[in-house]
């Protein structure tokens, strides 16, 4: 049955325009559609309504400003374009209608018509795709599996790379442009959901990778207080690598390539004017051939921030806002680096050949520290007095906790100290996996595998009963979350094989989803201690990755 279903799932979804489906928003009056599923469920989609103006012009590189009001009743039938990317992730569905700076919409998707008395609990869902790709379009992120479990999905597209994150660290250019679209995208939804159905009171953050990053942004933000009551972390979290720690030399070092009069003496507004005046794709190829990394910052000299504090030391202290969480990972993220076991060994030999490689990324040290005694630490601790080419598993294993998992089950604990977290690992070795390699030692679901379990993804079709009934579970638990801020409120579901996924304690449990749901104790066993050590020992205050 299940692989008859796979066939009509990679098919776009019917789509009718329904004269009934017109909303009252408040900058006017927007069209919506229905979508009709193979399995004969009709759904209502309104797409490509704009949040912000378009960050054009003088709006280029500045905070988003409110739409204007329009006339009329807007074609909310179809994608918007995407906003412009810096690279591409390949194996993902290009957007449909293309690039543009014009690019801050917004798309509503609800199983009940709108105008209703009904209110559904809503998703908030913020894409991943490091800061330089991703986007909202249908083809990529269908919620169908989630309105079939009843909830109200949200997704909108936000500015990257320089258009998004580019900073003089100061009033002229703030920074955090695209957290900041994101923060009005959730503003939008908190004044308008009640129009398609949904609780203005009861709005859900979920993001993947740097859209899980975003969402422990907003947990720790101040301008998103009292926006969102719960959050989903799927690989990801406000303690990654990512912050820029030299925004203000990167904005120089673009302005200088695009104008040659640009120098150290010049000033920000010169290179704001100098960059709002360059053409879109130029600055594009010039950051790309720059190689430089446009990310969230720390702002300081602004009268309406963002972020501001440490991220570690905020979340240590209990200064965020205390919400239900859930977060985890996959098995192995990284595992996608390594796409065949020569490559592993390969890696694994120019580990060996020089342990400076092992040193975390973006670390503050301790004045005086030996990097040669830090690294030969970690070389220890993850394959003793022997080599990685011996045990060649172990570096993509520690490749996956330096950028993910060290750092989210540390979000994980800490957040646990104030408010309900549940914690998983998603080790489903479904259609999406397979294509892993079979690493001796290691989980084998890469980055971003979850989602195809989660969303209907154009180009990742599932095929098996196993890849269904893992869907079917994955959503369970995770709109269990968003209707109860509790996965698993009832223990006798067969679903969900009557477990009871406990909050995170003193044993570090864990709900792993793989073949079966299974909770288990003790997330990697001694490895939270050795990193609790690493940064005690070796890294100085304020902490703000981990």
């Amino acid at each position: 049955m299940w692989c008859v279903i796979t066939v009509l799932v990679v098919v776009a979804a019917h789509q009718s325009i329904a004269h009934n489906l017109i909303v009252n928003l408040q900058s006017g009056q927007a069209q919506g559609t229905t979508i009709s599923t193979p399995s004969g469920k009709t759904f209502y989609a309104w797409r490509g309504i704009p949040f912000a103006k378009p960050p054009l012009g003088d709006l280029r590189f500045k905070h988003p400003q409110r739409p204007e009001p329009w006339d009329g009743v807007l074609d909310a039938t179809k994608d918007s374009k995407a906003c412009l990317n810096s690279s591409y992730f390949g194996g993902e569905p290009r957007p449909t209608y293309g690039f543009s700076e014009d690019c801050l919409y917004v798309n509503v998707y609800a199983p009940i018509e709108p105008n209703s008395s009904v209110r559904l609990p809503v998703i908030f869902f913020i894409y991943g795709g490091a800061y330089y790709s991703g986007n909202s379009n249908f083809n990529l992120y269908d919620p169908t599996p989630f309105l079939e479990e009843g909830v109200i999905v949200v997704t909108f597209n936000y500015r990257l790379t320089i258009f998004g994150f580019l900073s003089t660290e100061d009033q002229v250019l703030p920074g955090n442009n695209g957290l900041k679209d994101q923060w009005l995208a959730l503003l939008w939804t908190k004044e308008n959901i009640h129009q398609f159905g949904g609780n203005p009171q009861d709005i859900t953050l979920i993001g993947e990778s740097v859209g899980a990053a975003s969402v422990g942004y907003h947990i720790l933000s101040p301008m998103s207080k009292n926006l969102f009551g719960a959050a989903i972390m799927e690989s990801g979290s406000s303690l990654l690598s990512l912050v820029q720690y030299n925004a203000r030399q990167n904005a120089f070092d673009v302005a200088r390539k695009v104008d040659s009069s640009i120098s150290e003496s010049s000033s920000s507004e010169d290179v704001l004017k100098t960059l709002q005046a360059t053409d879109a794709d130029l600055l594009v190829n010039v950051t790309s051939k720059l190689g430089i990394t446009f990310a969230p910052i720390l702002e300081v000299n602004n009268m309406y921030p963002f972020l501001t504090k440490p991220c570690y030391e905020s979340l240590e202290s209990g200064d965020f806002h205390q919400v239900p969480t859930l977060i985890g990972m996959n098995s192995e993220e990284l595992i996608f680096m390594f796409p065949s076991i020569e490559e592993a060994k390969s890696t694994a030999a120019q580990y060996d050949s020089n342990y400076t490689l092992l040193l975390p990324r973006n670390l503050q040290l301790k004045e005086g520290v030996n990097v040669d005694t830090l690294v030969q630490e970690i070389k220890q601790q993850y394959v003793g007095n022997g080599t990685f080419v011996e045990d060649y598993g172990a570096i993509v294993r520690w490749t996956t906790d330096d950028v993910f998992r060290r750092s989210g089950f540390k979000q994980a604990l800490l957040q646990s100290k104030y408010s309900p977290v549940y914690f998983y690992v998603f080790s489903f070795v479904g259609t999406i996996s397979r294509r892993n390699p079979a690493i001796p030692g290691c989980g084998r679901v890469a980055h971003g595998d979850e989602l195809a379990y989660l969303f209907n993804i154009s180009t990742k079709p599932l095929i098996t009963d196993a890849d269904f009934l893992t869907r079917q579970r994955t959503v369970k638990l995770w709109t269990n979350f968003v209707k109860f801020r509790n996965p698993t409120p009832d223990e006798s579901s067969e679903l969900l094989q009557n477990v009871k996924w406990e909050q995170l304690n003193g044993q570090n449990q864990y709900l792993d989803i793989g073949e079966n749901l299974e909770l288990k104790y003790h997330f990697k066993s001694d490895l939270p201690a050795f990193w609790d050590y690493l940064w005690d020992t070796y890294v100085s205050r304020p902490y703000n990755s981990f």
